[in-house]
């Protein structure tokens, strides 16, 4: 289960009532007797887990993003600096 989800019926997990069981971290949050709509279900939860991993890492790109733009600009400023005439380092 790369997601935490499944859709399962008659398995070790789930009770042996004919009905699919839409598990999510291996609690059932959805039974029904109607297969497609478990699968719906279980595409569902699966394309919002995946929106929460990519708002996640737009947010970490974003802060390395900045860092290294202060790095980059840090850097600069050292080289500017460090040249003939300039304001020397620890002004």
């Amino acid at each position: 289960m790369k997601y935490g989800l499944s859709v399962e019926k008659a398995t070790d997990h789930v009770p042996d009532d004919g009905r699919y069981h839409l598990l999510v971290d291996g609690e059932i949050v959805l039974s029904t007797p109607v297969e497609a709509l478990a699968l719906a279900e279980l595409e569902e939860a699966k394309a919002a887990q995946q929106a929460q991993g990519r708002e996640l890492l737009k947010r970490e790109m974003a802060a390395s993003d900045i860092k290294a733009f202060r790095a980059s600009n840090y850097e600069e400023k050292l080289g500017r600096d460090r040249k003939k005439g300039g304001r020397g380092v620890g002004r």
